[in-house]
């Protein structure tokens, strides 16, 4: 049941039916989900919440926070926000339960990436791949298509981690069609900071797969690709030229640090000086015509910079400390969290249910005991 519920979330994910802010129709799928542990496994939620008691904290506090600013200033936006959090947090500890006691699979989930990732290919394909304007797809705006292909590229990639091994022929395949395509969906979305992101991605693909996992065989075959990729390069250089130079993304390219949002200021980030009394406990998040010194008068465009400005040093000091566990190791999982990690440096993607589910995979896959389990529970026959 539960692999079949987060096979439709996946695939329903893209499809944006209202406004941003507002609950999509993956998130009712999300709901059945909770409702469904709740009522089915509720010891085993209050376990992994113990298991993880840092991120109920970093909960209270920000409940905290922003009643207080709305009991302060009366507006309603500081429920809305605490809302999305209470609900990622539902949903990391959902997933971290489920994943662990083995309801959802791995092999379920990359599927779903794959097949949401070709669904959404062929939606390009109907939209004429035009390259002279930012594409979108579903969503609401080109950068939510953009992090969603970093997003969902980044789970696949902890998913896969492990079997690098043991693939076939067919899953080394589908692997190079998710990456094309995620690849692909980000340059139609000119999404320069989730570009950025996938260039970091493609250092750890290559150091997984040519560096850590190194063999003749792997050296040959990439070689060999190369070499046919710099052929077709070579052969229609010119084509491949007017093209780049005719698209919306080689445009932001070139002009960047001529746009609003291309600097610091343009994204919020000067409100942590012009406004430094709300750094130590926070601004709460909502109500942000309060700021109307920032050149940005929206939400702060960065994951952690928002967390500090909202939630001040105590805040962030929590945020951090849902990276420390003596029961995982740390670099791990700033390993495998570092794709949405740096795309949050221009963008705040802390609200995406995808990041929780990253997050959630992320320490899974570095726990020392978790690991041991695995390979027992594969050899079993699980």
């Amino acid at each position: 049941m539960f692999n079949f519920l987060y096979f439709t979330f996946i695939m329903l994910f893209p499809f944006y039916l209202f406004s941003s802010g507002q609950p999509q129709i993956s998130h009712i799928i999300l709901v059945v989900i909770f409702g469904a542990v709740f009522i089915l496994m509720f010891s085993k939620f209050i376990k992994a919440v113990k298991e993880n008691i840092m991120f109920m904290v970093f909960l209270i506090y920000l409940i905290y926070v922003n009643t207080s600013w709305l009991i302060i200033t009366g507006s309603i936006s500081f429920v809305v926000y605490t809302l999305f959090y209470i609900f990622n947090i539902l949903l990391f500890y959902s997933t971290y339960l489920l994943y662990k006691e083995h309801f959802i699979t791995s092999d379920n989930i990359r599927n779903a990436i794959f097949f949401s990732l070709v669904l959404q290919f062929l939606f390009l394909l109907a939209s004429g791949l035009n390259f002279n304007a930012r594409n979108m797809l579903f969503f609401n705006n080109p950068n939510q298509l953009g992090y969603f292909a970093i997003s969902i590229i980044n789970i696949y990639f902890i998913l896969g981690i492990n079997q690098v091994k043991s693939r076939d022929n067919i899953e080394v395949f589908k692997n190079i069609i998710v990456y094309i395509i995620a690849f692909l969906l980000l340059v139609f979305s000119s999404s320069k900071s989730a570009l950025t992101s996938y260039a970091l991605f493609l250092i750890f693909i290559f150091y997984i797969e040519m560096v850590k996992r190194f063999n003749t065989k792997k050296l040959l075959i990439a070689s060999m690709i190369g070499v046919v990729i710099i052929g077709i390069m070579g052969v229609n250089i010119e084509k491949i030229e007017h093209i780049a130079e005719n698209t919306e993304l080689f445009n932001r390219t070139v002009n960047t640090g001529t746009e609003d949002d291309d600097s610091l200021a343009g994204r919020g980030y000067d409100r942590l000086i012009q406004y430094v009394q709300y750094t130590l406990l926070g601004a709460g998040e909502g109500e942000f015509t309060r700021f109307a010194l920032s050149k940005h008068h929206g939400e702060l465009h960065s994951t952690i910079a928002n967390i500090l400005f909202s939630y001040g040093l105590v805040g962030l000091l929590l945020f951090v400390s849902l990276f420390l566990n003596s029961k995982f190791y740390i670099g791990r999982v700033l390993f495998y969290m570092s794709p949405i990690l740096l795309y949050g440096l221009a963008h705040n993607g802390i609200r995406s249910p995808l990041f929780w589910i990253a997050f959630a995979l992320s320490l899974i896959y570095s726990q020392k005991s978790y690991l041991e389990n695995e390979i027992e529970y594969i050899h079993k026959g699980g």
